[in-house]
C-alpha cells in the first residue's frame, strides 16, 4: 500500500483541479436541470480498455456503457427494455431472434468518419461488432458468448485463428442483416438465457470505421451511439466523458438525453482518500465505503447513515456480487480437488465479515458461488464451507501434505482494492497457522492480474464476480468445462480457473435447454451443488451494496448490479 501513495496524492490534487471546472446549469422540462460533470471515483484503477471485446471487468464495462449502445438494456429494476432495437421476435422453434431497429440513432462525432460527422447507425454495424466477439484475431474475451450457441460462430473462431485460411473466410451464419433496420441472430439450439448475453459488454455496437483508423489503439479512443463521448484517458488518474449533443433518446418529460454536460472517471485506489474527496465534495459518490470508517458511516442494525453522514443519500441493497479466491485447477498444486478443500475448509469466513470488513457484506460465503440477490433461486440447498480447522488439517494429510510438509509455496496474487487487501491479510495468516504452508501476497494491478489469470499464468488469487444480467447462469459460468480453451495458451474466460468437471457441464447444460425458471433454478442450484464438492474457488462473502451520494444528485439509482447508467442523472442545486 505505501508503493502507491505518491501516486494517489498525484491524483487528488489532479481531481481536485478538475472539479472546479463546472459548466453552468441550464433549465430543462419538468423542474430538471441540464449542466454540470458528474465527478466519480473507481478504485480498481485502470480499465485493460474500452473496446468491448476485451472488457473483462465491471470497472471497464461501467465506463464503456456511457459510451456504446446496445439491442437492449436493462432498466433500474434490472428488466430487459429496448434499445438500439426497438422490438422483436423469437421464432416458434426458440431459435431465431429478429431485431427491429431504431432508425434515427448517429454514431458519436469522430476523427474516423468523413469530415469528423457521425454517419447513421445500420444493422450491418451490429453484424460487424458481434462478429469480431467471435474474431481470436480481436483478442476478445466474449468468444464464450457465442460458442456452440450461435451458427457458424464456432467455424468463424477456428477459421480465423488458422493462419493458413486467412482468405474468404465466412461469415458468422448465424448473424443476419437482410436490411439496414433489422438484424437475426440464428442459434443453433434454443439456450434459455441468450437474451441476457446482449447486455454483456460484447453486445457494445461499435463502427467499422473507428477500428480501422485506430487499427491497435481503439482500446484507448473509444467511438459508439452512446449518451457520452471519449474525450481524453491519462493514465492512473482520469478518463472524461463529454455529453453527446446528438444523442437519440428522451427522457418521459420530452429532455433530451443526457442531462449532463460531462463525466470524469478518477482512479484513486484507497478508499479513504475516495471518501475524504467525497466530503469534501470533489466527489458526487462513494462506492464503496471505506471498511474501516463503515461503522462510524453507516448504522448496521437500521441500515441508516449515522448523524454525521445524514446529510447524504444512503442506498443499498444485497448485491450481485460474490467475493471469493481462485485456483489454477489445471496446474500442481491445486489440480488436487482436495488441496483446494483442505484450503476452503481453513478459511474463517465469519471472522472476515465480522472482523475485518466490520459487517459491510450481506452474508459470509458459505453456500455456493450464486449471491442470495436471486429471490427464486434455491440458495439454502447449496451447502458451501465453513471453517473447520481439523478436517482442513487432515484433508491436507490426506493430500499428502501432512502438516504442511512438502507443500510447495505458493504466491496469492491479489489487486489493489483496499477491501481485498485486508482480506487477503487475513487469508494469509489463516492458511499459514492452520495449514502451516507459506502464502506470499503479490499486489499487481487490476488489468494484469485478469490477463495473467485468463492465461492459466497464475495458482492462487482473489477477486470478485458481479453480475452482468440478472440471471444466475452468469455466475455457473465461472465453472463450466465447455468456456475452458482446448489449448492452454489461450485466454480462458470466464472460466479462468480453468475447472472441468463432466458431472457439473451435463446438470448445467440441462438447465441451459430449460425454459421453466424454477426447473432451471433447481438445476443451477444443483451445478453449484456439485461445483463446491470440487471447490475451484473459494467462496468469501456475499456482497451489500453501501453507496453515498451528495444530496443535489437526482436520477441516480442503486440497483443490484451496481450499474452506472449516467444518461438520466442530473444535478440539482448545490
Amino acid at each position: 500500500m505505501r508503493r502507491i501513495i505518491p501516486a494517489l496524492a498525484a491524483a487528488v490534487l489532479l481531481c481536485s483541479c478538475s472539479h472546479q471546472r463546472q459548466s453552468a446549469s441550464r433549465p430543462a422540462l419538468g423542474g430538471k436541470q441540464y449542466g454540470g460533470t458528474f465527478h466519480i471515483n473507481m478504485v480498481r484503477g485502470n480499465p485493460n480498455g474500452l473496446d468491448p471485446v476485451i472488457i473483462n471487468s465491471k470497472l471497464a464495462d461501467d465506463i464503456a456503457s456511457q459510451i456504446y449502445d446496445q439491442l437492449i438494456a436493462l432498466d433500474s429494476n434490472l428488466n430487459i427494455t429496448p434499445e438500439l432495437a426497438t422490438r422483436w421476435e423469437l421464432s416458434p422453434d426458440g431459435r431465431t431472434y429478429t431485431f427491429h431497429l431504431r432508425t434515427d440513432v448517429l454514431f458519436q462525432d469522430n476523427a474516423c468518419f468523413p469530415g469528423g460527422k457521425g454517419r447513421r447507425f445500420v444493422s450491418s454495424d451490429v453484424m460487424y461488432s458481434l462478429e469480431r466477439g467471435c474474431d481470436p484475431g480481436t483478442r476478445s474475451v466474449a468468444y464464450w458468448v457465442f460458442q456452440d450457441k450461435v451458427e457458424g460462430a464456432n467455424d468463424y473462431f477456428n477459421a480465423r485463428a488458422d493462419s493458413t485460411k486467412q482468405e474468404n473466410i465466412p461469415r458468422v451464419t448465424g448473424f443476419a442483416a437482410p436490411d439496414d433496420s433489422t438484424f437475426q441472430i440464428t442459434l443453433i439450439k434454443p439456450y434459455a438465457p441468450f437474451m441476457y448475453y446482449l447486455v454483456e459488454s460484447v453486445g457494445d455496437v461499435v463502427p467499422h470505421e473507428a477500428i480501422e483508423y485506430y487499427k491497435k489503439d481503439f482500446f484507448q479512443h473509444p467511438v459508439g451511439t452512446g449518451a457520452f463521448v471519449f474525450d481524453h484517458w491519462t493514465p492512473d488518474v482520469e478518463i472524461v466523458l463529454t455529453r453527446n449533443p446528438h444523442y437519440w433518446q428522451h427522457d418521459a418529460l420530452g429532455n433530451s438525453l443526457p442531462l449532463l454536460d460531462g463525466v470524469q472517471v478518477q482512479f484513486i485506489k484507497d478508499d479513504k482518500i475516495q471518501f475524504n474527496e467525497f466530503n469534501q465534495g470533489a466527489l458526487d459518490e462513494c462506492y464503496p465505503l471505506p471498511t474501516e470508517n463503515f461503522p462510524q458511516i453507516v448504522d448496521a442494525s437500521t441500515k441508516t447513515p449515522m448523524p454525521d453522514y445524514q446529510k447524504y443519500a444512503l442506498q443499498h441493497t444485497p448485491a450481485l456480487c460474490t467475493w471469493f479466491l481462485n485456483f489454477q485447477t489445471a496446474k500442481p498444486p491445486f489440480d488436487n480437488a482436495t488441496v483446494r478443500q483442505a484450503f476452503s475448509y481453513a478459511i474463517d469466513r465469519e471472522k472476515i465479515v465480522r472482523y475485518v470488513l466490520k459487517g459491510q457484506p450481506y452474508a459470509a460465503g458459505t453456500h455456493g458461488i450464486v449471491p442470495p440477490a436471486f429471490k427464486k433461486y434455491p440458495i439454502d440447498s447449496v451447502a458451501g464451507y465453513t471453517y473447520d480447522a481439523v478436517k482442513a488439517q487432515a484433508l491436507l494429510t490426506a493430500a499428502g501434505y501432512p502438516g504442511g510438509k512438502g507443500f510447495p509455496d505458493v504466491t496469492f496474487n491479489v489487486y489493489p482494492d483496499p477491501r481485498l487487501l485486508q482480506i487477503a491479510e487475513a487469508v494469509q495468516n489463516m492458511l499459514s497457522s492452520t495449514l502451516n504452508v507459506n502464502i506470499h501476497l503479490q499486489v499487481v494491478q487490476f488489468a494484469q492480474l485478469m490477463d495473467e489469470a485468463e492465461a492459466g499464468s497464475l495458482s492462487f488469487w482473489g477477486t470478485r464476480w458481479y453480475g452482468d444480467y440478472p440471471d444466475p447462469e452468469n455466475f455457473m459460468n465461472l465453472f463450466y468445462g465447455a468456456l475452458v480453451p482446448s489449448t492452454s495458451n489461450v485466454p480462458s474466460y470466464p472460466n479462468d480457473t480453468r475447472f472441468k468437471d463432466a458431472a457439473f457441464d451435463a446438470i448445467f447444460a440441462r438447465a441451459l435447454a430449460t425454459t421453466d425458471e424454477t426447473e432451471r433454478n433447481a438445476l443451477y442450484a444443483a451445478a453449484d451443488r456439485e461445483a463446491m464438492r470440487n471447490a475451484p474457488s473459494i467462496i468469501l462473502f456475499y456482497e451489500e451494496h453501501y453507496r453515498l451520494v451528495q444530496p443535489y444528485v437526482r436520477d441516480y439509482p442503486l440497483d443490484a448490479m451496481e450499474r452506472i447508467d449516467l444518461k438520466w442523472t442530473w444535478l440539482g442545486a448545490h
